[in-house]
């Protein structure tokens, strides 16, 4: 009887202290607004390292698609439509340099291309 309660004081215990460690969530992706009209490339905020979700808007007259590219990576959204959205997301390092570009016809030779590092 003795070791049936010990046992059962343990298993409440350990179910205790599972209960108050404190939980560690990831952290949340940044979001960065990402505006393509003609002939230019509009980004909200310096995407930073970490998770990033770009939600991309074409604003333009013409279609136009979101290319990230990276640290031996690269991320495209589909060609949008006048006033389609689309959303992309990508894991970004510190220190490294990303460009982006609408690789739609010659739209980057037009102007529709950037770059950034991540910090």
């Amino acid at each position: 009887m003795l070791k049936t309660i010990t046992i059962a004081s343990f298993a409440a215990l350990a179910a205790a202290a599972t209960l108050a460690l404190p939980t560690l969530a990831a952290p949340a992706a940044q979001t960065v607004r990402v505006t393509e009209s003609d002939y230019r490339i509009g980004l909200s905020t310096r995407p930073r390292a970490g998770r990033v979700t770009f939600v991309v808007r074409n604003a333009g007259e013409d279609a136009h698609d979101f290319v990230v590219r990276g640290g031996g990576r690269t991320w495209r959204t589909r060609t949008l439509g006048v006033g389609s959205t689309a959303r992309l997301t990508a894991q970004l390092r510190r220190g490294v340099r990303y460009q982006y570009w609408c690789a739609v016809g010659s739209h980057a030779k037009k102007g529709m291309r950037g770059s950034f590092v991540a910090r």
